[in-house]
């Protein structure tokens, strides 16, 4: 009960932060963070069961809902990657993400995720796929989808490191790229965990919604500033 709790408000908060965006959105500002904010909602909505199970018997029962959840992450850290690249001036991160090794990645993991889902055996709904844990191809098919996150997030957490220590960060811009780093690194160090030791008991759900969360929050409190900066009246250059 305790999970779906931190499922339930992570997803309030990222439909509020999403609702935020829309004016500007509207007007053509920040359309790509925009986009990447609706995945999150659907990613986030489709691992609760009260959603996941209606959704996917409308798509036939055979467990769709669960891979768009996983490509959804996937277009997810690429919208991110490419806006943050370029708001902390990183040019190198771009690269890696986007560039000719970054897409050759993303291709080989987005290749792997339906190859491995298309091999599974998955007759019935079943949210996160807990009732198939035991096949090999949904096991590796996991691992594709955490590893994928975690290698965009690492590529993220230096160039938000620099937004804390850089010498011209205003306060609130310094407090949310901490957030974007810590949040980031979450993601991160879930991937490696998850591959190297395995369960995770709670953290399985603490580390990647608590990531959603500090990302989420770091992104809002970005454009929140941004937002202020750009309404406030300009002064008279002979004030």
């Amino acid at each position: 009960m305790s999970e779906q709790l931190i499922q339930w408000a992570v997803l309030a908060l990222c439909v509020f932060c999403a609702l935020l965006r829309v004016p500007d959105a509207v007007r053509g500002r920040g359309r790509g963070v925009f986009a990447a904010l609706v995945l999150l909602v659907v990613a986030v909505g489709l691992s609760l069961p009260q959603i996941y199970l209606p959704v996917d018997g409308f798509l036939g029962g055979i467990n769709i809902a669960n891979l768009i959840i996983r490509l959804s992450l996937f277009a997810i850290l690429v919208l991110l990657g490419i806006r943050i690249a370029a708001a902390f001036r990183s040019p190198r991160t771009r690269w890696l993400i986007v560039g000719p090794v970054g897409l050759a990645v993303l291709g080989l993991f987005v290749l792997a995720t339906v190859a491995l889902f298309v091999m599974s055996e998955l007759p019935e709904s079943s949210t996160g796929l807990r009732a198939y844990h035991e096949q090999v191809t949904v096991q590796y098919y996991a691992e594709a989808g955490r590893l994928y996150p975690g290698y965009v997030a690492a590529c993220l957490v230096l160039p938000a490191l620099k937004g804390v220590v850089g010498p011209t960060g205003r306060l609130a811009h310094r407090g949310a790229s901490a957030l974007l780093a810590v949040g980031f690194g979450a993601v991160t160090f879930f991937a490696v965990a998850r591959f190297t030791v395995g369960d995770l008991g709670l953290w399985e759900v603490i580390l990647p919604f608590g990531a959603i969360l500090l990302v989420t929050t770091g992104l809002t409190i970005i454009w929140a500033a941004r937002r202020r900066t750009r309404q406030a009246p300009q002064r008279n250059q002979l004030a």
